[in-house]
C-alpha cells in the first residue's frame, strides 16, 4: 500500500455528481404510473401468425415518445412513464400500417392486440424514419450511434473508435479505455480471432461505413468473457432489411484509398449478407532519440538516433453470412470471416553512441515485411420458447491464421562501407476453436426478472519458428550464420473453461439489481525444440460482477457497479523471438508472464432532457496489483531491452463527462475524460503518478438541400506509463456531404490536420539504467473524397433528421 493524494478536481466532481443525484432522489416523480407498461401482440389479419420485427410506436399529440420492437412471437412492451392519452402505430414491410385511436392510460385494454392486412403496394413506399442520438445510455453501456456522423461514411474502424466516449486512438493507432490498452474487442455481441490477435491492423481494414454502433461496457455482466481489464468494446456492423439491398463505397485521397461493396437479401427461410473490403494506406514517421545510460545514478554513456519509418498497410477483408429461419423461434445462422493483411516498413536510422571508450557511428537501413493471413468460421443455434425472454443460444467457432515476419537490417559506416548485416525470420501458424452454450430462463411472466446461465471451452494451439543470423563473425561479408541462442521453434497452448451465474431483478419502482459471478480455468504451456525450457501454468479466477440502477423519472438514472476483470498473456506476449531491427533497441516476449486482475467501482448519472440534451457522467477507481507493463532496461553497453513484465502496481481514479444537443440545424456532441493514475514498482524501485485530461467535441449542421456540415476535433495531454509519460496529441477534420438521387447516393469531402504538416509529440521515460527523451512527428496531413451508392428493392431511414410515422391506416 502507498498514500495518495485525491486531485481537487476529482473530488469537487465527485461531490457535485453525488449532490445532484440526491437533489434528484429527493424530488417527487409526479405524473409516473411506477414503471408500468403498454404490452401487446401484433399478428397477421388473415392467419392470426405472428409478425416478428414489427417497428411498434407510442405516439402523443402527432410525436412519438417512445418505440419498440416485436419479438420473435409478435410481442411488445413499451415503457410508460406518464398518464395521459396515447396513439398507438405500427409499421411492417408488406403490410398496411395500423394507427389506433387515441386513448387514454391508465384504461387502455391489456395486453393490447393488433392485427395487420397485408398490404399490394410496392416496397419502396414503405420507410420509417426513426431518429437516434449520437449517444445513448441503454443499461450497462454506453452506445455511440455511428451512422449519425456523417464522417463515419471515410475511413476505417480506427477513425469510428476515435470518437468513441471513454476511448482514446494514440498517434500509432494503439485503442485505449479509460488510458487501459487492456480491453476485449467484440464484433456484433461475437468474439473475433482477428481482433483479439491483432486489433491495430484489423481495425484499419474493417470500413468505417459497415458500422452501425459501438457499445462501450464498463461493467460487463458474467455473461461476457472476464478477458479485458478494463472492460468490453463492442462493434456492431449495419443490420440487414426486407428485401434486398446493396452498398458501394470508394474513397480516394492522399493517405489512404479504399473500395468496399455489401449485399444483402432476404429470400423465404434464407438471409444472405456479403461484404467485402479493400484498403490500403501509407504512414510516415520521423524521430529522435537521445538516451543516458547510467550506471550507479551516473551517466555511462549517450546515444542518439535518427529515424524515418515509412510503412504501407493493403488489407482484404471479407464476410458471407448465411441464416436459416426453421421457424419463428428457432434459426442457424454461419458466418465465413477471411482477413489478409501486409504492411511492410522501410526505416533508415543514423546512430552515435559515446562512452568513456570513444564513439561509434553509422548509418542503417532496416525493411521488415509482415504478412498475416486469417480465416473464421462460426455457426450459431438460436432457439426462442414461448416465455418471454427465454432463450437457448449454441454457439461453435473455428479459426486459422498464418502469419509471416521478417526483418534485414544493414548497418554501413559513415563513409559508405558495409558492416554488420543481421536478417530475422518470424513464422508462426494457430488454431482457435471455441464452444458456447447460453441460457436464460424468466423467473416471471413479464420477462424481466430472470437467470442467465452458460458453459464455454476455447482452445488455442500454435507453433512459431525464429531464428536470428548475422556477419558479426565477418563483418561486411554476406556470410550470415545462425545465432543459436536466438534461434528455436516454440510450440505453445491455452486451455480455458468457463462457467458463470447471473441474476438479474427489476421492481416496479424502476429498481435493477443484476449479480453475476463467473469463474475461468486456464492451462497454458510451450515446449522449445532446442534451448529454452519447457513450461506450463494452471490457475483459475473467479470472477464477480454487480449492478445495481435506479431510474429516478424519465429524464434521471443512476448507477453504480463493481467489477473484476482479467488479463492473460497471449502468445506474442510470451515468444521470447527477438527483434533486432535496431540492434540498439531490442524487443521480445516473456514466457515467465502471469495474468492480472484488475478491480473496479463505478458510479454513474445520466440526464435525458425532453428538448434533447443528454449528459452521461461516471467517476470510478480501479486498481491492479500485478499489471502487465512494457518494461525498457539499458545495459552497461547502452542497448535497450524492453520486454512486458507482471512488474507494477497500478492505481486510478477517473471520470468521464459526455454531452450532447441539439439546437435547431445544429448538433453538438462533446466529452472530457479525467483520470490520476499511480504507477508503482517495488522490484525496480519505480514510483510514477500524474493526470491525464482529454477532450473531444463534435459540430454538425444541416443546411438546405440535403447538404451536412461538420467539425470535429480531439486533445489530450499524453499517455502516463510506468516509466515515463508522452506530451499532448491532438487531431481535428472537417466534412461536407451532399445527398442526391433521394438519399440514395452521395458525395463526401474530408479533410484532416489541414492546418499542420505533421503531429510533434514527446516521450519522456526514466529508469535506475536510463533517462530518455523521443521526439516523434507524425505527418497525419490528410484529405479524402467518398462516394457512396445504395441500391435496391428497399429504402429503409435508421438515422434521419426527423423521427415521425407515416400516414397511417385507422383501425
Amino acid at each position: 500500500m502507498y498514500s495518495v493524494t485525491v486531485p481537487k478536481f476529482l473530488l469537487l466532481l465527485f461531490f457535485a455528481m453525488l449532490t445532484t443525484v440526491c437533489s434528484q432522489a429527493q424530488q417527487p416523480v409526479s405524473g409516473t404510473t411506477g414503471g408500468l407498461t403498454i404490452s401487446g401482440a401484433v399478428r397477421d389479419s388473415a392467419d392470426r401468425s405472428p409478425i416478428s420485427f414489427a417497428t411498434v410506436v407510442l405516439l402523443r399529440e402527432g410525436k412519438v415518445i417512445s418505440s419498440a420492437t416485436t419479438d420473435s412471437l409478435g410481442r411488445f412492451s413499451i415503457p410508460l412513464r406518464e398518464k395521459g392519452v396515447f396513439t398507438i402505430g405500427v409499421s411492417f414491410v408488406g403490410y398496411n400500417n395500423y394507427l389506433s385511436a387515441p386513448t387514454a392510460f391508465p384504461g387502455m385494454q391489456q395486453p393490447y392486440q393488433v392485427l395487420l392486412r397485408k398490404s399490394t403496394a410496392t416496397l419502396q413506399t414503405i420507410t420509417v424514419n426513426a431518429k437516434k442520438r449520437l449517444i445513448e445510455t441503454k443499461g450497462d453501456k454506453l452506445v455511440y450511434n455511428a451512422t449519425v456522423d456523417i464522417s463515419n461514411k471515410a475511413g476505417s474502424a480506427a477513425d469510428v473508435l476515435r470518437k468513441v466516449p471513454m476511448l482514446t486512438v494514440s498517434a500509432d493507432g494503439e485503442v485505449k479505455m479509460r488510458g487501459d490498452g487492456n480491453i476485449k474487442v467484440l464484433l456484433n455481441g461475437l468474439p473475433s480471432g482477428i481482433l483479439a490477435k491483432n486489433l491495430k491492423e484489423a481495425l484499419k481494414i474493417i470500413p468505417a461505413g459497415t458500422i452501425a454502433a459501438v457499445e462501450v461496457i464498463t461493467s460487463p455482466s458474467a455473461k461476457y468473457e472476464a478477458e479485458g481489464a478494463a472492460g468490453v468494446i463492442n462493434i456492431v456492423t449495419k443490420k440487414k432489411i426486407k428485401g434486398s439491398s446493396a452498398d458501394i463505397s470508394l474513397s480516394a485521397g492522399n493517405l489512404e484509398q479504399s473500395a468496399s461493396a455489401s449485399l444483402n437479401t432476404i429470400r423465404g427461410n434464407f438471409d444472405l449478407s456479403l461484404n467485402i473490403n479493400a484498403s490500403n494506406q501509407r504512414e510516415r514517421k520521423t524521430s529522435t532519440l537521445n538516451r543516458t545510460s547510467l550506471l550507479k545514478g551516473l551517466p555511462a554513456g549517450e546515444l542518439l538516433q535518427e529515424n524515418d519509418v515509412t510503412q504501407h498497410e493493403r488489407g482484404l477483408y471479407g464476410d458471407l453470412g448465411v441464416t436459416y429461419r426453421i421457424d419463428s423461434l428457432q434459426k442457424i445462422s454461419t458466418t465465413f470471416t477471411l482477413w489478409n493483411g501486409a504492411w511492410p516498413s522501410k526505416n533508415t536510422l543514423y546512430n552515435l553512441y559515446q562512452d568513456g571508450k570513444g564513439s561509434t557511428a553509422y548509418n542503417q537501413k532496416s525493411d521488415q515485411t509482415n504478412h498475416s493471413g486469417y480465416y473464421e468460421l462460426s455457426t450459431s443455434y438460436q432457439k426462442l420458447f414461448r416465455r418471454k425472454s427465454q432463450e437457448l443460444q449454441v454457439l461453435g467457432m473455428v479459426s486459422n491464421s498464418a502469419d509471416r515476419s521478417r526483418y534485414v537490417t544493414q548497418q554501413h559506416t559513415l563513409a559508405g562501407v558495409p558492416a554488420f548485416r543481421e536478417t530475422g525470420p518470424n513464422n508462426s501458424k494457430s488454431w482457435d476453436f471455441n464452444l458456447q452454450t447460453d441460457y436464460t430462463h424468466p423467473l416471471d411472466l413479464s420477462g424481466k426478472n430472470l437467470v442467465e446461465t452458460g458453459l464455454k471451452f476455447s482452445r488455442t494451439s500454435a507453433t512459431s519458428a525464429y531464428s536470428a543470423r548475422n556477419n558479426e563473425h565477418a563483418p561486411g561479408s554476406d556470410d550470415l550464420v545462425e545465432i543459436p541462442s536466438r534461434s528455436d521453434e516454440m510450440k505453445y497452448f491455452q486451455n480455458i473453461y468457463a462457467a458463470y451465474l447471473s441474476l438479474k431483478f427489476e421492481t416496479r419502482n424502476q429498481w435493477m439489481f443484476r449479480a453475476g459471478l463467473r469463474y475461468e480455468a486456464t492451462q497454458l504451456g510451450a515446449e522449445f525444440q532446442r534451448t529454452s525450457a519447457p513450461f506450463r501454468s494452471t490457475f483459475g479466477n473467479l470472477v464477480p460482477s454487480i449492478l445495481l440502477t435506479k431510474t429516478l423519472n424519465e429524464q434521471h438514472d443512476v448507477k453504480l457497479s463493481y467489477t473484476e476483470r482479467i488479463r492473460r498473456p497471449w502468445i506474442w506476449d510470451l515468444n521470447p523471438f527477438v527483434n533486432a531491427a535496431d540492434p540498439r533497441n531490442l524487443t521480445s516476449g516473456n514466457p515467465l508472464l502471469r495474468p492480472e486482475t484488475t478491480r473496479t467501482i463505478e458510479a454513474g448519472y445520466n440526464y435525458n432532457a425532453a428538448s434533447g440534451f443528454t449528459l452521461n457522467n461516471s467517476v470510478y477507481f480501479s486498481s491492479n496489483s500485478n499489471a502487465i507493463e512494457m518494461l525498457t532496461t539499458v545495459d552497461s553497453l547502452g542497448i535497450s531491452r524492453t520486454l512486458p513484465s507482471n512488474i507494477a502496481a497500478n492505481k486510478r481514479l477517473g471520470a468521464n463527462i459526455n454531452a450532447a444537443m441539439e439546437i435547431g440545424n445544429l448538433t453538438v456532441n462533446g466529452g472530457v475524460e479525467l483520470y490520476q493514475v499511480w504507477f508503482k514498482s517495488d522490484a525496480l524501485q519505480v514510483k510514477n503518478d500524474a493526470g491525464f485530461y482529454a477532450f473531444n467535441l463534435n459540430l454538425s449542421y444541416t443546411l438546405p438541400r440535403d447538404v451536412t456540415l461538420q467539425a470535429s476535433g480531439d486533445y489530450s495531454n499524453g499517455y502516463v506509463t510506468l516509466q515515463g509519460r508522452n506530451s499532448a496529441s491532438w487531431s481535428y477534420s472537417f466534412t461536407a456531404q451532399k445527398e442526391f438521387l433521394n438519399k440514395k447516393a452521395s458525395v463526401l469531402v474530408g479533410v484532416s490536420n489541414p492546418f499542420q504538416r505533421s503531429m510533434l509529440q514527446r516521450s519522456y521515460a526514466t529508469a535506475p539504467t536510463f533517462r530518455s527523451t523521443e521526439v516523434n512527428n507524425y505527418y497525419n496531413r490528410s484529405f479524402h473524397i467518398t462516394l457512396n451508392w445504395k441500391f435496391g428493392s428497399m429504402k429503409v431511414h435508421n438515422n434521419e433528421e426527423e423521427k415521425k410515422m407515416p400516414p397511417m391506416r385507422r383501425h
